[in-house]
């Protein structure tokens, strides 16, 4: 029984961990890495108005969903420049394009705290 859970143990700690990050700023971020690759083309006056009412239903369906500036996000795959993320305590994960999500979010002060130098 003993060898058992340290098996166990042994794999949880060989599982890749998610990586924390946030998001730059309001972002859309979908279940299908297609909607991403179509949200993320060049956009024309032909395509604007179907494009728009594509995502507003894809949002509604809840296919899609708003990231926030700072929102905390787990990162969970990687398939070049397009990330799957899931929000902070979601079990679902949403693609998006990698100029979207911040690795390493810069240590923010407290409040209270103020930020820049430290006095001696």
């Amino acid at each position: 029984m003993r060898a058992l859970l340290i098996a166990f143990a042994v794999s949880l700690g060989l599982a890749p961990a998610a990586q924390a990050a946030v998001a730059r700023g309001a972002v859309l971020a979908c279940r299908d890495p297609a909607d991403i690759k179509r949200a993320f083309k060049p956009i024309n006056d032909k395509t604007a108005k179907e494009d728009a009412a594509y995502f507003k239903a894809r949002l509604s369906a809840g296919e899609c969903v708003q990231l926030v500036r700072d929102q905390q996000l787990l990162v969970d795959q990687r398939d070049g420049p397009l990330w799957c993320v899931r929000p902070s305590g979601g079990l679902d994960c949403y693609w998006t394009h990698e100029k979207a999500i911040d690795l390493y979010p810069s240590q923010r002060p407290a409040a209270g705290e103020q930020g820049g130098k430290k006095k001696p």
